[in-house]
């Protein structure tokens, strides 16, 4: 009998109420964090949220406009006081589970690091660090955040529709995410790099509902940049989009495919294509005290658009078609790992290959890092095969 009392009293205790749940009209859907520096070297906090009374349109159902998402915005000494004065101006409970995206500026990024920020972000039980990191680029990330973009009508779905576009995000498949950066930094002794992001038209302020109305995207349009390359988690430079590629593709950042373009021979036109069952090796290695990056790719190439005059139809045209795309990456790849070391940032991560693939070499001279990656030669070996020209092989022949 006691046994089945008891069993009763625990039941009852399980179903007797949820006093520790919240009901979904207390709490504040938020997409997005934005985090830029405020007046006087302060930290802003933007908290992007979800309007649950406005349907796709921007209608409530009763009538009245209302924005499909709205912005709070608080200032503080440090990211904990920001936090602290954003959560006063929110009449609900804020639920961080469904964040996509964060958003630093660029200023922010520069002048006060992230260091403090991710530590933040580390310790708050609400929120995750699985979600895309942004820079924004020239911008305060308040102007991101508060864009009405078109399709998604916001920036964070936005932005996250462009990474998850296949081959998409400058060659970056799936983006870059705050774990990732934290684990480059703290596990990998490596200096990270994060997908910067701009708004199209700078004159333009889109942070209207009303904008959304307007049939010309562009206006209140986002796009990806290059990649913004950090050193003790601060911002110090941004890549150009040839050398994102590059890093997509020697850090198998890659997806399975990668859409790229390069110019004919004396700027005579533009060959459109796609890399395909690409099988690389890509690693440094130590060799009498020298230090040497080995790239060997070998892709298959589908012609995506072709204006240069070489005709397709001869085996001479496709060979020389293939040694213009072997050269072109060849020398890109190169000009990716030159940049780096012009930097003086490992964002590729040799150090750690070298400790893990060459451990021993690797103790011996790791005091000598600085020289020996000033010194490092780049050896790039590129065999790409043309795998079909397309339906009219020779599109630019001239007509009589």
């Amino acid at each position: 009998m006691r046994i089945i009392h008891f069993c009763m009293v625990a039941v009852f205790i399980l179903l007797s109420g949820c006093s520790a749940q919240n009901e979904l009209d207390e709490l504040l859907i938020l997409s997005g964090i934005g985090i830029d520096e405020g007046e006087d070297g302060r930290v802003k906090v933007i908290l992007k949220a979800t309007n649950p009374q406005a349907n796709t349109s921007g209608q409530e159902t009763g009538g009245s406009n209302q924005a499909p998402s709205y912005t709070f915005v608080g200032e503080g000494e440090d990211v904990i006081g920001a936090f602290s004065n954003v959560n006063e101006l929110l009449g609900r409970k804020p639920f961080f589970a469904h964040i996509a995206a964060l958003v630093v500026g660029e200023e922010y990024a520069r002048n006060h690091g992230i260091k403090e920020l991710i530590d933040y972000m580390e310790r708050q039980y609400q929120i995750r660090d699985s979600y895309l990191l942004f820079i924004s680029k020239g911008e305060k990330a308040e102007n991101i955040m508060n864009l009405f973009t078109p399709i998604e009508n916001s920036s964070v779905f936005t932005m996250e529709q462009m990474v998850a576009i296949p081959e998409g995000a400058k060659g970056m498949k799936d983006g870059i995410k705050l774990e990732d950066f934290i684990k480059w930094t703290y596990g990998d002794n490596r200096d990270p790099v994060a997908l910067g992001v701009e708004k199209v038209d700078k004159e333009v302020q889109s942070t209207n509902a009303e904008i959304l109305n307007n049939i010309e995207g562009n206006k209140n349009a986002v796009r990806l940049t290059g990649l913004a390359a950090f050193q003790n988690n601060r911002l110090q430079d941004w890549l150009t989009p040839k050398d994102t590629l590059g890093y997509a593709l020697i850090a198998s950042h890659s997806g399975k495919t990668l859409p790229y373009s390069i110019s004919c021979n004396e700027g005579e036109g533009t060959i459109g294509f796609r890399l395909k069952e690409m099988k690389k090796d890509f690693k440094p290695k130590l060799e009498d005290g020298n230090l040497t990056y080995v790239i060997n790719l070998k892709a298959q190439v589908v012609l995506e658009g072709f204006t240069c005059p070489l005709k397709l139809s001869t085996n001479q045209g496709v060979e020389e078609l293939q040694q213009l795309v072997n050269n072109n990456l060849e020398k890109d790849l190169t000009s990716s790992l030159e940049k780096a070391q012009e930097l003086q940032l490992d964002y590729f991560g040799i150090r750690n290959q070298l400790f893990r693939n060459e451990t021993k070499q690797w103790e011996k001279v790791k005091n000598e890092w600085d020289e020996l990656y000033e010194n490092m030669e780049i050896q790039a070996h590129v065999k790409t095969y043309l795998e079909s020209p397309g339906a009219r092989v020779d599109n630019n022949e001239k007509t009589q």
